[in-house]
């Protein structure tokens, strides 16, 4: 349970900057990413089309396949393996999903390892020479926060482009340990698991600790320095999770410093901090002396 949550989490927290991202995308492909191929579903009886941006990464530890909506809809399918079959999503499964719109004030989750939600995905087919995977979906989420369910039927993606991603990196023997701290108001955080992913130019650090999450957003190929980490200019991005229903994001004021970016022996370290805020009203929390060192 605690790694499905960890996973969905992630998910949601990448998900937030491709939020933000998603004009730069549609500027360049008029939508769906590059090479995109369909990928479409009903939502509560409406059709949702990931017109703004479609995400599929590979890693060790399953697949990802993720779009969004020009609406700011967001639909995440998680699953252990990258192989052809159908997986069954449950309490206690170990595939999942969630459904969430990123552009509402207080957004809303709804995921498949909650209450009596559940479903279906199917992988029909891997083309591994031009690198695409098709399949089919439905399932009904459950909001954990008041028990409301979403029901998604008739879900398609066709053609959807893959691409490896490294997540959860596992250091070799000998190499320096992965850390992320940092105050939360007043609070130490010290993550007890750090995940990296490192694609398509951007590169996201997280930390985890307990149903906590912390997440910095960067180009891949950024170098020592200090930038400004601000949610609405879409490159250098904070977020923090105190909860699983809750995304607070660095909208203004906030740095991070990268001390050292080694690409010859990929680790990156640095420090940051800022004021993490709401889309819309709410909570805030203030994230001061973070620091982080990881291997991507």
């Amino acid at each position: 349970m605690k790694l499905r949550l960890r996973s969905v989490l992630l998910t949601f927290i990448l998900f937030s900057f491709i939020a933000c991202t998603k004009e730069m995308s549609e500027e360049g492909n008029n939508g769906g990413g590059p090479g995109a191929g369909d990928f479409y579903a009903t939502i509560g009886g409406n059709l949702w089309n990931a017109d703004s941006l479609q995400l599929v990464l590979v890693s060790s530890n399953g697949v990802s396949i993720n779009g969004l909506s020009k609406t700011g809809d967001q639909i995440s399918i998680l699953l252990p393996a990258f192989n052809t079959g159908t997986y069954t999503l449950g309490a206690q499964s170990s595939s999942y999903a969630l459904y969430a719109n990123l552009l509402t004030p207080s957004a809303n989750v709804y995921v498949s390892n909650a209450g009596s939600a559940g479903g279906t995905v199917t992988i029909s087919s891997i083309d591994t020479v031009n690198r695409v995977v098709s399949g089919s979906f439905q399932f009904t989420l459950t909001n954990p926060a008041d028990n409301s369910t979403e029901t998604v039927a008739k879900g398609v993606f066709d053609y959807l482009p893959y691409t490896a991603g490294v997540v959860g990196v596992i250091p070799p023997p000998g190499a320096l340990k992965d850390t992320l701290e940092v105050t939360v108001d007043g609070n130490k955080f010290f993550a007890s698991d750090v995940e990296i992913s490192d694609s398509a130019g951007q590169m996201l650090i997280a930390g985890f600790s307990g149903t906590q999450d912390v997440g910095l957003f960067f180009p891949s190929d950024i170098t020592a320095g200090t930038y400004n980490l601000d949610f609405n200019a879409g490159l250098y991005i904070g977020v923090y999770n105190p909860d699983p229903s809750l995304t607070l994001l660095s909208q203004s004021g906030g740095t991070i410093t990268i001390i050292s970016n080694n690409t010859t022996t990929r680790r990156i370290s640095g420090t940051f901090n800022f004021m993490a805020t709401p889309v819309g009203s709410g909570p805030t929390a203030n994230l001061t002396q973070g620091y982080f060192a990881a291997n991507y």
